[in-house]
């Protein structure tokens, strides 16, 4: 959507578009995203709603076992593996869910751009009195 003003050229009143930026892209490198929040080791603290994550059926509580071919032993290497695909990629996810073991086939969207902000997990700053 464009906005309209005017500007005056050469004693004349014209109008004027004044250009908008487009949208930014999700994630202009095209990471692969489930949306959930690991915990503990690999365990699941949150499944983000209205994402694959949610869509495939995965839970807050469920210990991930395995990514792809990989068997996680941290967040870090959960989220690296994840945004080595594309968004579009279907990735099995297996995971411990109570006594038994339960595999899910999650298709990735675009990862977003918030997650990547530096102030993210920022602490506060003192301030002297």
């Amino acid at each position: 959507m464009t906005a309209i003003t005017a500007f005056l050229l050469g004693g004349l009143t014209v109008p004027a578009l004044a250009p908008v930026p487009p949208s930014a892209l999700p994630d202009p490198m095209a990471r692969g995203y489930m949306g959930v929040t690991i915990g503990d080791g690999v365990v699941v603290s949150r499944v983000e709603p209205k994402t694959p994550a949610e869509q495939a059926g995965l839970r807050s509580g469920d210990v991930i076992l395995r990514v792809g071919t990989l068997h996680p032993e941290s967040y870090e290497q959960v989220v690296a593996h994840i945004c080595s695909f594309r968004p579009g990629a279907v990735v099995e996810v297996e995971v411990q869910r109570g006594s038994e073991k339960k595999t899910v086939r999650v298709k990735l969207t675009c990862r977003p751009p918030e997650l990547d902000q530096p102030y993210r997990y920022s602490s506060p700053i003192p301030i002297d009195d």
